[in-house]
């Protein structure tokens, strides 16, 4: 299914939205550790960590390896000592887990502070991928900001609903929505609030085959704008240096 070409305007709104990755609210001389970046990690991570070099439950290609230390692993078991991070990147990897809590507990364990982001709750209910096993918002409860989990107990929720909101993306009666709609985006220091409210489902099925590692869904623009910003990091570490683990 193809859906419309963008108009301009919405795809440079989206351009520029898509530049929060590297604009998060690190401090200068933060120590960085990223989960699942896979072949476009944040620019501002020191220290890299996926499970896999290919793209197995993931859109994108193989990872390329550059100055970085990339450590396989996975997200409920990271391989480093207490609070070795003062922030840990997330970026769309959450939603990946059978075991949210474990996930959540390590990041809050390694690190000090961070930034988790997944697609919205109603986003992945209208448009669910196989490979996401979780439903996220992000919710003020009077206590703070708070991640509301849900558990998928199957990989497509509904697929009436799925088919008809395609059907309206390929009209184009949803081309404006802002960019910020599609994602559950979550600031955490110190601590992570959340709650699974469905722990009892195993959100367990086949996954899909990996996508080829020559696919990429980012904009030329994007791309050559993350590899801009990649370029001044690393110039950035190697005149400050990254000290070994």
């Amino acid at each position: 299914m193809t859906w419309r070409a963008v108009h301009p305007i919405v795809r440079l709104r989206q351009t520029f939205f898509a530049g929060r990755k590297v604009m998060l609210p690190i401090p200068k001389d933060a120590r960085v550790l990223e989960v699942g970046g896979g072949d476009s990690p944040s620019p501002r991570s020191d220290v890299l960590v996926d499970f896999a070099l290919e793209p197995r439950e993931r859109w994108g290609g193989r990872i390329e390896r550059d100055d970085r230390p990339l450590v396989l692993a996975r997200g409920e078991a990271l391989p480093f000592r207490d609070k070795s991070f003062d922030y840990v990147i997330a970026f769309h990897v959450l939603e990946h887990s059978e075991h949210p809590e474990v996930f959540l507990s390590e990041l809050q364990r390694v690190a000090s502070a961070g930034y988790i982001e997944t697609p919205s709750f109603w986003s992945e209910r209208v448009l669910p991928y196989t490979v996401h096993r979780l439903e996220v918002a992000a919710i003020d409860d009077g206590g703070g900001p708070m991640l509301m989990i849900r558990k998928k107990p199957a990989a497509v929720c509904d697929p009436l609903l799925e088919r008809a909101f395609k059907a309206k993306m390929n009209e184009g009666a949803l081309a404006t929505i802002s960019p910020e709609a599609w994602v559950t985006r979550f600031h955490w220091k110190d601590r992570i609030r959340y709650t699974v409210v469905n722990p009892e489902v195993e959100s367990v099925w086949p996954l899909e085959p990996a996508s080829h590692d020559d696919f990429n869904p980012r904009t030329r623009v994007r791309r050559i704008l993350v590899a801009g910003a990649a370029t001044v990091f690393a110039l950035r570490r190697r005149l400050r240096g990254t000290s070994k683990i």
